[in-house]
């Protein structure tokens, strides 16, 4: 058989292989070109950079030199430069002969210095080593004048034109101007020109003009110098601005050199490969489309006969009809797997999951056989318990992972744990029911509560010491009530979601079940509200004792096992009552606003209560801080501490008033009232009565004295008007108010 059709195919692509290989040789040239184009910049940069270098050291000892001059002047006892600005006038010939003199060394010490001199403010007289005269006879008096129009700018100007006389022949120089304050107060300026043409010599010694060429710009854009060769026919590579002077200096190829030349024809091999590379993607077209001629005039034909004879016998298959049927077979399975796909196993899966341990769906026993069943629990369970696994500060854990690094963690302790399911003769569904915790359903098929119990928290330990060993961070498990049937699987889910919730003050990294909530299921939480309010109160009127208070709350917090929704509830209620009792007169609203959201986002967040407590503690202490510094201010805030501890001291004394106040501390007894509201915020007389009315509470709560004796020790002696002022503030008679609290 003849290979007619492959060689065809073989040598129609022939072509196309080496216009490919010559576009893989012009990109090799090109990638080459712009690796030495790359290499060339860095060089031209670092010439950039020695140019400027060398050119800024030559000015930079010129600006030394100026200052030195003064330093060194004003030591000599015999001639000091700057004493021509004490002058006035025309100098004397011999100060004008030192002077010159200096000008001379100065031109000595650096030889691209063209010319020096010197302008008094005073007389407006200028003096240079070939001249004295005044401004206005002086050919260089505009620079002088540009100068003092624009506040002295110490800084080297741009190429200028220069003459010390009119009749005398201009010369390009860069300038530098300092002004001088003598001892007597006169001022004066000193002016060093330095030729454009020294300059343009100190760069030429150091490049090959040949092949390199290097301008000079300044600030203003014009050129101090320019390359020998026409602009147009240059290469810029490299162009650095000067920090010293604004100068810019530009470097790059000059007109007909080698690499230049080089660089134009690298655009030439681009052109080239870009043709190369049309010209092979044409031809791929072209011979595709005549090789597939008779291809597809054969697929159409095979198409037909397969159509026509309906059946798909053995003699009649080929080569195009079994590629025919194979696409076909694909596309069946495709199909079947696309409807598989879509009823989506895994979510289903999930779905009911959550539904059974959530209670939102009603599934019977049989039901839930099924579902267990087709997900591979078969058997079904006798009893059954719910265990969430918590990550703890979870937050934490994702600002140190990425959320890929989390998703892998989910899926070594989900494995963990099945694993320990197993070792230990149980049976378990779990899913993640979001990114920090993951539910499972442990169950057995025998009837024995009390051992499962016992060995999920076997499991739990177990689990707890391996993610210790080999994680970075902890988990907290709950356990729930052991579940008879699928209804009762919704009550066990959430005594373990409950479990899990009050880690924040049982304690996180640890097993929690469900029997340790219980406790502190009821709890009247007036007492706390009103723990808070004393606490927010001592706070505010700066009592020394207001700390204990404050770890004695979350000590009850604890102690009375609340669940972190209504510790979350009370802490947002002290922040509430905190900045409420103290913005205004004790803190500005902005400092306020800014701690109330910083301690909002504390209690939101907090997981552990001890986070929150010391957290919070920071806070307080920071705004205790601000307020005694606030009241410690005139020495007023000492005072008002020492009357308020006063009377602490004596709150049950019936005679105590402003006036005794007054009387105690020999201050006027308005002044004390004004002095109580503008230190802790409160007029004297309800500060008076606020500290009786607590005193008064704690000895009914704490006593068994009569209501009378109660209201003789807070202070009051008249009993009625005693009732009448508790019953005002707290809302109800003493009487009542014991009898609330002893029930």
């Amino acid at each position: 058989m003849r290979k007619t059709w492959y060689y065809r195919l073989l040598f129609s692509y022939m072509p196309v292989f080496f216009l490919m290989i010559s576009f893989l040789f012009f990109i090799f040239f090109q990638v080459l070109s712009e690796r030495a184009q790359q290499d060339t910049s860095r060089i031209y940069a670092s010439v950039n950079n020695q140019m400027m270098q060398s050119v800024e050291q030559t000015l930079s000892a010129i600006d030394q030199l100026m200052v030195t001059m003064q330093t060194r002047n004003s030591n000599s006892p015999e001639f000091n430069l700057l004493d021509y600005f004490n002058q006035s006038g025309q100098p004397p010939a011999f100060f004008t002969y030192q002077a010159t003199k200096e000008f001379n060394n100065m031109k000595q010490l650096n030889p691209l210095i063209h010319s020096v001199y010197l302008v008094r403010d005073s007389d407006s007289y200028v003096l240079s080593s070939n001249t004295v005269a005044p401004l206005e006879r002086y050919a260089d008096r505009d620079f002088v004048g540009g100068l003092r129009q624009d506040g002295y700018s110490y800084h080297w100007t741009d190429r200028r034109p220069f003459k010390e006389f009119q009749s005398s022949r201009e010369e390009e120089v860069v300038s530098l101007a300092r002004k001088y304050l003598t001892n007597r107060g006169e001022s004066g300026l000193m002016i060093v020109n330095v030729r454009v043409s020294a300059l343009e010599q100190l760069v030429s010694q150091r490049i090959d003009r040949k092949s390199s060429y290097v301008t000079i710009t300044g600030k203003g854009g014009e050129p101090l110098f320019m390359a020998t060769d026409e602009p147009s026919g240059r290469t810029a590579i490299a162009a650095t601005v000067s920090d010293y002077t604004g100068w810019t200096y530009e470097s790059g190829l000059a007109k007909g050199s080698g690499f230049a030349l080089l660089r134009t024809f690298s655009n030439v091999w681009i052109a080239l490969a870009l043709l190369v590379a049309l010209a092979g993607l044409l031809a791929i077209f072209y011979m595709t489309h005549r090789n597939y001629r008779p291809l597809r005039e054969l697929i159409s034909k095979l198409d037909r006969i397969s159509r026509a004879s309906g059946a798909r016998g053995g003699e009649e298959r080929n080569e195009f009809h079994y590629i025919e049927s194979t696409l076909d077979s694909l596309v069946q399975r495709f199909n079947l797997f696309k409807s598989q796909s879509d009823l989506n196993i895994g979510y289903r899966k999930k779905s009911i999951f959550l539904e059974a341990m959530s209670g939102s769906r009603s599934l019977a026993s049989e039901e839930w056989n099924a579902e267990m069943e087709s997900h591979g629990f078969t058997g079904g369970f006798k009893q059954a318990a719910v265990v969430i696994v918590s990550i703890d500060k979870y937050s934490d854990a994702l600002s140190r992972y990425k959320e890929q690094d989390m998703i892998l963690f989910r899926f070594i302790i989900q494995n963990m744990y099945v694993e320990l399911v197993q070792k230990h003769g149980l049976r378990s569904w779990s899913e993640w029911i979001n990114d920090k915790e993951m539910c499972g359903f442990v169950y057995v098929q025998e009837d024995d509560s009390l051992a499962l119990t016992d060995r999920i928290l076997k499991l739990s330990d177990n689990a707890l010491q391996w993610i210790r060993s080999n994680l970075t961070f902890t988990v907290t498990i709950g356990v729930g009530k052991a579940a008879d049937g699928v209804a009762q699987l919704k009550t066990s889910y959430k005594s373990a979601v409950e479990a899990v919730n009050c880690r924040a003050v049982l304690g996180s990294d640890r097993t929690i079940g469900y029997w340790e909530t219980e406790e502190g299921a009821s709890v009247e939480l007036y007492a706390h509200l009103e723990r808070i309010r004393r606490l927010v109160y001592a706070f505010r009127m700066m009592e020394p004792d207001w700390r204990s208070k404050y770890a004695a709350m979350y000590e009850q917090y604890r102690s009375n096992r609340l669940k972190r929704d209504d510790i979350v509830n009370l802490l947002n209620y002290f922040a509430y009552h905190l900045f409420e009792q103290i913005q205004g007169t004790m803190l500005d609203d902005e400092a306020v606003e800014t701690n109330k959201a910083i301690m909002r986002d504390i209690i939101d967040q907090f997981e552990a209560l001890e986070d929150a407590q010391e957290e919070i503690l920071g806070i307080l202490e920071k705004l205790e801080y601000v307020m005694a510094e606030k009241t410690a201010k005139g020495g007023a805030g000492e005072i008002a501490i020492r009357m308020r501890d006063y009377i602490d001291e004596n709150v049950a004394n019936p005679d105590l008033s402003l006036v005794h106040l007054s009387e105690q501390f020999d201050i006027p007894s308005k002044n004390v009232s004004a002095l109580f509201k503008e230190q802790f915020d409160i007029k004297f007389i309800d500060f008076l009565i606020d500290r009786r009315v607590e005193l008064a509470k704690e000895l009914l709560r704490g006593s068994d004295l009569s209501v009378q004796e109660i209201g003789q020790r807070v202070g009051y002696l008249n009993p009625v008007s005693f009732t009448r002022v508790f019953k005002r503030i707290v809302g109800i008679p003493p009487g009542d108010y014991r009898r609330e609290r002893s029930g």
